[in-house]
């Protein structure tokens, strides 16, 4: 059910702190009975190339970015976004167009929010990716045991790289039983992990 314009203006005005101001509008909000579709504008005029670091503000398009977010009272989340691509004006740049990013918020092409990436691999580490992923539907976030993966393995590509150290752990894991395996070398006195590999 839509909510009332009223009662909409209301829950814009309280919402919209939750989201980045500056680059982000909230236009509608659509209550159903199992998930809450928010959709939102882009109001940015400008981007940064993730490939040579350069700022465009040459508008390419617009198109609808679905995107997951954390729950609202047990009922999915899902955030209807009106997203700008921008062209490079670099001409050596290998990229043609560019999904904006909404830095902290949400990253390009991604289908989740950074705060819902951030649950779900703070679950994950402390219980496991396929327990993880049955807690997350139960809360109202659809993912999978290979997705969880998928996110850990991202997160852990992004962090600089560790010292080496003399005292370090070494695991096998599989990715999927009888399929992939893992190896992952763990720094002991940090208690960090330093390297994996597929097998």
């Amino acid at each position: 059910s839509t909510l009332s314009p009223s009662s909409a203006a209301s829950d814009v005005y309280k919402r919209q702190k939750f989201y980045p101001e500056k680059d982000l509008m909230i236009t509608d909000i659509d209550q159903q009975s199992d998930k809450i579709i928010i959709q939102m504008k882009s109001t940015s005029s400008s981007c940064k190339c993730p490939k040579c670091n350069r700022i465009t503000q040459k508008y390419h398009g617009t198109y609808t970015r679905k995107v997951q977010d954390l729950p609202i009272l047990g009922k999915q989340v899902q955030l209807e976004i009106c997203s700008h691509e921008y062209a490079c004006l670099n001409d050596e740049c290998e990229a043609v167009s560019i999904a904006e990013t909404f830095d902290g918020f949400l990253n390009n092409y991604s289908r989740m929010t950074e705060r819902c990436v951030d649950f779900i691999c703070t679950l994950a580490l402390e219980t496991s990716c396929e327990g993880c992923a049955r807690v997350c539907r139960t809360l109202g976030i659809k993912t999978s045991g290979d997705t969880v993966i998928r996110l850990l393995l991202k997160r852990y590509e992004s962090l600089p790289k560790p010292e080496v150290s003399d005292v370090i752990g070494v695991d096998d894991f599989a990715y999927k039983k009888r399929h992939t395996y893992g190896t992952i070398i763990v720094n002991e006195k940090a208690h960090e992990p330093w390297f994996y590999v597929k097998i």
